[in-house]
């Protein structure tokens, strides 16, 4: 952390004592929700999710790819004991390790007493955190070993770099903190729809012909999953992520992945709904009234990457 003058932090984020800034208000309320006093997620909200979790993983058996769902811990809860905080995870509240299969991941050991993988700015991790997570997702998915690729990167990382957040952008002045990044994948193409204010209907497209392996990879998700898309390009040849909490089986169709990953930060697990209520994943900007100013090379790896006669006829 960069040091500043006096600051005024907004009452949604609680600044720690080490200087790290911690998301603790907003729209879901974040503090309240992981107090340890607080109530448990409703019964009939975990079987909403686990139902998903169920029928999502049949239609990728059914259709010959793999499945995988991560719920990505709160960082509120990696930084409660260091912090001496009183909060607890609400999925691990919820759904105990030992009642969880093997294709349902809380990637915590990975970032729990880890000070560089979590941000002191932000409400995401690091890039080194997302180095970690990317071939932690890679070595499940497609049973390699990982380990020499990490090496090489940790072995060569890119210099120390001035990063503000987006808590620390939120502060008045802003906060800004030091940060070490993987050196860059080589060659990667990346380009996305550029829905306007607002986060539902992103689709972001990557390329990536230096990678670990040819195959495709569909993500369903939301901003922790998109962080690591240019770690994940490491290891896949094709990425298309979608910027949403449900599954559509239509982009399934259109892009016919090797492998199909579905994610969300551990606060949205308390408000999972039904994928019976999706809407079609293209109407997202036209339900919210938004328009759409797709990056340069968007429509090439639309080209490269989706079927569109199968968009138009999936069922």
């Amino acid at each position: 952390m960069i040091a500043q003058p006096d600051v005024t932090v907004p009452p949604n984020i609680r600044r720690l004592e080490d200087g790290r800034l911690v998301l603790v208000g907003g729209n879901h309320g974040v503090a309240q929700m992981f107090e340890r006093g607080s109530s448990t997620v409703p019964e009939e909200r975990i079987e909403i999710f686990r139902r998903n979790h169920r029928t999502r993983k049949q239609w990728a058996d059914e259709n010959g790819c793999t499945y995988s769902q991560w719920v990505f811990p709160d960082p509120i809860v990696l930084n409660a004991v260091t912090a001496g905080l009183g909060y607890r995870s609400i999925f691990e509240r919820s759904m105990p390790s030992e009642a969880r299969p093997n294709d349902l991941v809380y990637p915590i050991d990975h970032l729990f007493g880890r000070n560089d993988r979590l941000s002191m700015t932000d409400s995401h991790y690091t890039p080194v955190a997302n180095m970690h997570l990317a071939a932690d997702v890679a070595e499940r998915t497609l049973h390699i070993d990982a380990s020499k690729v990490l090496a090489d990167l940790t072995s060569s990382m890119g210099p120390d770099r001035e990063y503000v957040g987006d808590l620390g952008i939120q502060c008045t002045p802003k906060i800004s903190e030091i940060r070490r990044s993987p050196m860059a994948h080589p060659r990667i193409a990346s380009a996305a729809n550029g829905v306007q204010a607002g986060n539902m209907g992103i689709m972001h497209l990557i390329s990536s012909p230096k990678s670990v392996t040819p195959r495709t990879l569909m993500i369903f998700g939301d901003s922790f999953f998109r962080s690591l898309l240019t770690e994940l390009a490491r290891y896949w040849r094709k990425i298309v992520f979608c910027r949403t909490p449900f599954f559509h089986q239509e982009m399934m169709a259109a892009v016919k992945p090797d492998d199909v990953l579905c994610g969300l930060a551990e606060r949205y697990f308390a408000s999972t709904r039904p994928d019976t209520e999706r809407p079609h994943f293209l109407a997202y900007p036209l339900m919210h009234g938004r328009s759409t100013a797709p990056d340069a090379m968007f429509a090439t790896l639309w080209d490269e990457m989706i079927d569109a006669n199968a968009l138009a006829l999936s069922r």
